[in-house]
């Protein structure tokens, strides 16, 4: 229902006058709508239902304060201190700091400062905080008063080599600028282009961005290195001569005619082998192929067989998932030049191609021809045990029996033979031990019997002693005395540890044996 209304204007006359009046009349009305379809869907909201307040957050931007709005001087770095909501507030190297301590010269980072605008901004500051800023001290300089390069040297030499490091504070921005030196000595950023000589400590820079200077605040630039100082070492305590060692404790590994060795990891995927197939990689005559799986761990060997020649690999039986396969490639080379940069010219062509970011390049010590040998046999008729013989000369009188060395030599090959003082110690007229100076008894034996000790690293006999040489008169305490040399080079390694913080958890390096066989 609705209410409408109308207006009706009328007429009278009092003394001889005419007047007009308005009045408003309503009428009541009621209309029905009538709803001729087959569903109606009514939504309706509960009386009691009640709602949740939402929250928003809302960020609050930094604090920008105007220490000098009157000057146009830049201020001095290490010069401003204010006080602001009952904080005490300074400036280090174009951050601000909260509450510096006196006793630990520590405080809060709370923002930063733009000493060529005078302006803080403060990201952290006390709530309900008076406006008002009380600034303690500051310094200002000549405007303009800013340079793009500077050179200095350092308070000592020489300089450990990556250890310079230099910082700046840019006259534009405020913004802190650095960098530092790579091992030859280069310094090179988007910011900073220049060199320090490590055995001077003499350094020059150059700020800028390849096109264009940077100008930068002279008292803001800061520098910090490593200088290294040579401490005489005990002789007694390392073993050698130490004047045989580099002062700074380096030793070059690689000189021109030297050999070295090349060498480079390739991948290929494989996904989900079958029994029999094979797969045939870009290169061959590799030194190494292993297959590993999708979690990088090496696979039985036996799953699958590789041919080093054509570089090729044959899959045993059906594997699931992806595999990798690892090929590894080298080649000796000689040297022919070595510059201080760390470039090497070879004079030999490579056979592969080495890419230069992925190769790795090692030292080679040539030992030449090597083989193993048996030298220094003798017998001995009385062993003492408190006092063995390990020297390569009988000591007291010789043995009745003998052992045939010209018709059955003792044995030995280059995988099982290792350098070794060995005594065959009879304990009765047939039986005997096996000792060796270092490894003790390792093993026993009899004159009707072959004796060839095992090797537990190569799973080869340390040599061979045949039964058919053994002649009879042996007794008890008797010795046959021999010595074996292994086709292994010998080689002393030192490492030497410069002192000082540690920049990397996994530092070590690897011993390979190369041969080649007739």
């Amino acid at each position: 229902s609705y209410q409408t209304y109308k207006i009706n204007a009328y007429d009278f006359e009092v003394a001889g006058k005419v007047y007009t009046r308005q009045r408003i009349e309503g009428d009541s009305t009621t209309l029905t709508e009538t709803y001729q379809g087959n569903t109606m869907s009514v939504v309706a909201q509960e009386n009691a239902l009640s709602h949740l307040p939402e929250t928003e957050s809302v960020t609050v931007p930094d604090l920008v304060i105007r220490l000098l709005p009157n000057t146009s001087e830049p201020l001095v770095p290490g010069s401003v201190m204010f006080e602001f909501g009952g904080a005490f507030y300074q400036d280090r190297d174009g951050a601000i700091i909260r509450n510096l301590s006196t006793a630990t010269n520590a405080g809060t980072i709370v923002g930063s400062i733009d000493y060529t605008g005078a302006q803080v901004t403060l990201s952290q500051w006390p709530d309900g905080a008076s406006p008002a800023v009380n600034l303690l001290a500051s310094a200002t300089t000549a405007a303009g008063y800013q340079t793009d390069r500077v050179a200095f040297r350092t308070p000592g030499a020489p300089i450990r080599s990556a250890s310079l490091q230099i910082s700046a504070l840019r006259a534009d921005t405020g913004a802190t600028i650095s960098s530092q030196a790579d091992n030859n000595g280069l310094i090179s950023s988007p910011e900073m282009l220049g060199y320090i000589d490590y055995q001077s400590g003499w350094c020059q820079v150059a700020f800028t961005d390849g096109v264009n200077p940077i100008h930068v605040i002279p008292q803001s630039i800061r520098f910090n290195s490593v200088v290294l100082t040579s401490i005489p070492l005990d002789s007694e305590l390392i073993g050698l001569d130490p004047v045989r060692l580099p002062a700074d404790g380096r030793v070059p590994i690689y000189r021109p005619g030297d050999v070295v060795v090349l060498a480079h990891t390739g991948t290929t995927t494989v996904n989900s082998p079958t029994a029999g197939q094979t797969v045939a990689l870009s290169r061959n005559h590799q030194a190494e192929m292993t297959v590993t799986d999708d979690s990088d761990t090496p696979i039985n060997s036996a799953d699958y067989a590789v041919d080093l020649e054509t570089g090729t690999v044959t899959f045993v039986k059906d594997l699931a998932g992806t595999l990798t396969i690892h090929d590894r490639i080298e080649q000796m080379a000689l040297v022919s030049d070595v510059q201080i940069s760390g470039d090497l010219s070879l004079a030999t062509p490579l056979a592969w191609e080495f890419p230069a970011d992925e190769t790795l390049v090692s030292s080679a010590v040539v030992y030449g021809d090597l083989q193993s040998r048996v030298h220094d046999e003798f017998t001995q008729r009385t062993w003492d045990s408190g006092e063995p013989n390990w020297s390569n000369h009988r000591i007291g009188d010789d043995t009745t029996a003998q052992y045939n060395l010209i018709n059955y030599p003792i044995e030995v090959s280059n995988k099982g033979a290792v350098d070794g003082h060995w005594a065959i110690i009879f304990t009765s007229s047939s039986t005997f031990q096996v000792v060796e100076e270092n490894l003790g008894i390792i093993a026993s034996g009899s004159t009707s019997s072959d004796c060839a000790p095992l090797n537990p690293e190569t799973h080869v006999p340390y040599f061979i002693i045949r039964f058919d040489g053994w002649g009879t008169g042996w007794s008890s305490g008797n010795v046959l005395r021999f010595n074996t040399t292994g086709a292994l080079a010998p080689c002393w390694l030192v490492r030497t540890v410069l002192s000082g913080q540690g920049t990397t958890d996994d530092d070590r390096f690897t011993l390979q044996i190369r041969g080649d066989a007739d």
